[in-house]
C-alpha cells in the first residue's frame, strides 16, 4: 500500500513501526510463570484431603508475585490489541478517504475490554476475538488489494469517482517538480501552518456525507507530525460543530 500512496503522491498514514516484540515477550512470560503458579497449587491440593484444604499454608509472596505478572499479562495483551486494531483502522480510513476502499471491515476494540471479556467468559472470548480479527483483516485485504496484487487506484477520466484496477506493477510514479529537500522543507512549513490546513481541509470536507467527512478529517489530521496542532485543528472542529463530541474523542485517541 505504500507503493500505491507514493504513485499517487499521498502521504501514508502515520502507522508506528517499531518493534513490537517487546509486548510479545512480557505477555509468554506472564502466562508461563502463572501457568508454574497454578501447577505448583494445583499439586500441592491433589495430595492434601479435601478437609484439610483450609489449614493450606502458602506464602505472602506467591500471591504478590502472581498477581503481579497477572497485571503485566493484562497491560501486555491489552497493548498488543490495541495496537493492531488501531493501526489497521487508521489505514483503513485512509484508504476510505482515497476511495481505496469503500467499506468498514475493521472494528475499533479496546484491549482492556478485550482481557476483562476473556476472564468473565474462561477465555472463551479469546477465541472469537482471534476469529473476528483475522475475519476482518481478511476482507479489508481483499478490497484494498494487498491480498490479490490488484489496487483500487483513482484515475483521471472524467469522472473522479470511478476507480481502475491495475496490477501494483503497473503503477508510475507521478515526476515529482520539486527536488526532494525543496519538498520537505515546504511540507515542515506548511505543517505549521494552523490555519491553512484548517481552511484546506474545511474546503475537502464541506459537501461530504458524515462517514466520507469523517475519514477524509481522520486521514489528514493523523498525519500530522506536529501532535498539537492536530489537536487544536480537532478543537476547532468539534467548536463549529463539523464534528461530534463522540468523533472527536474518538480521533484524539489517535494523536
Amino acid at each position: 500500500m505504500k507503493q500505491v500512496y507514493e504513485a499517487n503522491n499521498w502521504q501514508f498514514p502515520d502507522i508506528k513501526e517499531e518493534v513490537a516484540n517487546f509486548w510479545f515477550a512480557m505477555y509468554i512470560i506472564s502466562i508461563i510463570v502463572m501457568s508454574l503458579f497454578y501447577s505448583f497449587l494445583a499439586k500441592k491440593l491433589i495430595n492434601i484431603p479435601f478437609e484439610e484444604w483450609q489449614s493450606i499454608s502458602i506464602p505472602n509472596w506467591y500471591f504478590y508475585v502472581f498477581f503481579g505478572f497477572f497485571i503485566l499479562s493484562w497491560v501486555s495483551y491489552a497493548t498488543m490489541i490495541n495496537r493492531i486494531v488501531k493501526d489497521q483502522w487508521q489505514l483503513q480510513e485512509s484508504e476510505i478517504s482515497h476511495n481505496i476502499v469503500k467499506n468498514r471491515f475493521i472494528k475499533l476494540r479496546n484491549g482492556n475490554t478485550a482481557m476483562l471479556l476473556r476472564i468473565i467468559t474462561l477465555d472463551i472470548y479469546e477465541w472469537l476475538l482471534l476469529f473476528f480479527l483475522i475475519r476482518e483483516t481478511t476482507m479489508h485485504y481483499i478490497e484494498d488489494g494487498t491480498a490479490t496484487g490488484k489496487f483500487a487506484i483513482p484515475v483521471s477520466s472524467g469522472d473522479l469517482k470511478k476507480t481502475d484496477i491495475e496490477p501494483i506493477q503497473d503503477i508510475k510514479v507521478k515526476e515529482k517538480t520539486l527536488e526532494p529537500a525543496k519538498t520537505k522543507a515546504l511540507k515542515e512549513r506548511k505543517e505549521e501552518n494552523l490555519d491553512e490546513i484548517y481552511n484546506e481541509l474545511i474546503k475537502k470536507i464541506k459537501g461530504m456525507d458524515d462517514k466520507e467527512k469523517y475519514s477524509t478529517i481522520f486521514a489528514d489530521v493523523t498525519i500530522i507530525k506536529n501532535k498539537e496542532i492536530s489537536k487544536q485543528i480537532l478543537n476547532k472542529l468539534l467548536e463549529e460543530g463539523y464534528i461530534t463530541k463522540e468523533e472527536f474523542n474518538k480521533l484524539m485517541e489517535f494523536i
